[in-house]
């Protein structure tokens, strides 16, 4: 896992295979840790502490010569809890892949990812505070990929389910 854990989590991507058979030479293949449980804090995401597991699955990150990577797998099962009330949210994804591309200006990046992932932001965001799981695309320009400061949304496409309200 890179970034701040408890700002972005890919739960893996189902093209994981293809990608690693189709890396370019000059990639490094690496296997991070699965995404570990964390505690968003209330002041953070959704007005309530909000936990967050993932269990299962395999995560691949592609590292290129240029600072760009990849990260991709498939088949982590998603828990959300709202702390205070006990309630969960549960999501049995199918994969993800995702992104990160240096932009021309050299100080921002691109943050692109498709398919099943949980995204958390933060209330000094762009579009301020607030907890998703998506399925489908969202494309974001961050300040770095250590940090994940989101500076504007660029586009999402499919379905985005608000945890925060689901599990108020």
């Amino acid at each position: 896992m890179f970034g701040k854990p408890s700002r972005w989590f890919a739960p893996l991507a189902a093209t994981a295979a293809l990608l690693l058979a189709a890396s370019p030479a000059g990639a490094t293949v690496t296997r991070p840790p699965n995404p570990p449980d964390f505690v968003v804090s209330a002041d953070l995401a959704c007005g309530f502490d909000l936990g967050v597991s993932g269990t299962g699955g395999k995560i691949t990150r592609i590292d290129f010569k240029n600072g760009n990577f990849f990260q991709v797998g498939k088949g982590v099962i998603l828990t959300y809890t709202n702390m205070s009330n006990g309630k969960t949210y549960r999501v049995n994804t199918a994969g993800t892949v995702a992104r990160f591309t240096q932009n021309p200006d050299g100080k921002t990046w691109t943050f692109s990812a498709a398919g099943h992932f949980g995204f958390i932001f933060f209330p000094t965001d762009a579009p301020g505070a607030g907890a998703f799981q998506y399925t489908g695309q969202l494309k974001l320009t961050i300040d770095s990929p250590s940090t994940v400061n989101v500076l504007s949304v660029d586009s999402s496409g499919g379905k985005a389910v608000d945890i925060c309200a689901r599990l108020s």
